[in-house]
């Protein structure tokens, strides 16, 4: 049996699905699709732009975090070496001792305060961590 002569529009393609065009089959014309073709390649360009953009964005925002971060912890550690550089009597004006220039430095910046129980009188300490661990 032989088969029968095919037509370009019966074709298929990596494109189109099998049986053909189906876009000329309901009445769209060559510069039609290709301008649907071209809105379609601008709109993925768009799409890969916006994410490559908000992409760089976060990575700057993150290098921001970073770097405030750093500033944050040489400030904090500038004044620890400017009170560890004062002597027990000038410390003792200040009300702290050696062992406490650590605490009161990270409490100014950082806002970290012990708190005392009311009825006790007992410190709570400031320092949570054993609480998350139990």
């Amino acid at each position: 049996m032989t088969q029968p002569i095919r037509t370009f529009e019966d074709l298929s393609s990596e494109t189109t699905p099998a049986g053909g065009n189906e876009m000329t089959k309901i009445g769209f014309t060559f510069d039609d699709r290709r301008l649907l073709e071209l809105k379609a390649r601008y709109a993925r360009a768009e799409v890969l732009a916006n994410g490559v953009g908000d992409a760089i964005l976060w990575i700057g925002r993150q290098y921001n975090r970073l770097v405030a971060g750093i500033k944050a912890d040489m400030r904090v550690r500038a004044a620890e070496a400017q009170l560890r550089g004062m002597t027990d009597r000038e410390l003792a004006d200040l009300g702290l001792c050696r062992a406490d220039i650590a605490f009161a430095v990270r409490e100014a910046a950082e806002g970290v305060v012990p708190q005392i129980d009311g009825v006790t009188g007992h410190v709570i300490a400031a320092n949570q961590n054993l609480r998350r661990a139990a």
